[in-house]
């Protein structure tokens, strides 16, 4: 298992999607089964969506 923060993941495999997420995003961490060398885009395209997914169910809106 390795732990490495979403900005890292996305800058190996897909640089250019990187303007797609917002600062927070980009710090979170995410712990990858086998490690970075198994990523491909299909890969981190999902966890980038999941990413976030998951931070827009934490926004609250007033």
């Amino acid at each position: 298992m390795q732990q490495e923060p979403l900005e890292n993941i996305v800058q190996t495999v897909s640089p250019t999607w990187l303007h797609l997420l917002k600062s927070d995003e980009r710090h979170q961490d995410v712990v990858l089964r086998n490690g970075m060398n198994c990523l491909n885009e299909s890969d981190v395209a999902e966890i980038v969506e999941a990413v976030i997914q998951q931070r827009a169910k934490n926004t609250l809106y007033q």
